[in-house]
């Protein structure tokens, strides 16, 4: 226990954003899982990244810190998945396999992290809440 709350204090905040496109007009259910999707991507990318394992662990020790936030169209999100990578930011782009409300390929969330607090809220600074 103490060991946890020790490596707690001590590891750098750390968030996951999970970036929806709003103009998609997606059912609940549908943002859920492609969400759940986005997370699960930005997770195993992490995990292969030399530089981004500590930042796995501490945001898996701090409760895995997501945030939903929103664009209103593609380009927005193409543009924010650049910049993540340009900062060094994992950035996993979904897109939907076409079976239920969206066509094949639709890219529906983006997922943005786990990385540093502050690196991340640069990234998004100006995006509103889903």
């Amino acid at each position: 226990m103490f060991k946890k709350m020790f490596a707690a204090a001590t590891t750098p905040c750390t968030k996951l954003v999970l970036v929806v496109r709003g103009d998609l007009k997606m059912s609940k259910g549908k943002t859920a899982a492609q969400c759940a999707h986005a997370a699960i991507l930005c997770y195993q990318q992490s995990q292969k990244e030399m530089g981004k394992k500590k930042l796995v662990e501490s945001w898996s020790l701090l409760g895995q810190p997501k945030i939903v936030l929103r664009v209103n169209s593609l380009d927005e999100l193409t543009n924010l998945q650049i910049r993540a990578r340009n900062a060094g930011v994992v950035a996993a782009l979904v897109r939907d396999a076409g079976r239920t409300q969206l066509e094949a390929g639709t890219a529906t969330v983006l997922g943005v992290g786990p990385d540093i607090e502050g690196t991340v809220d640069e990234l998004v600074a100006n995006l509103k809440l889903l």
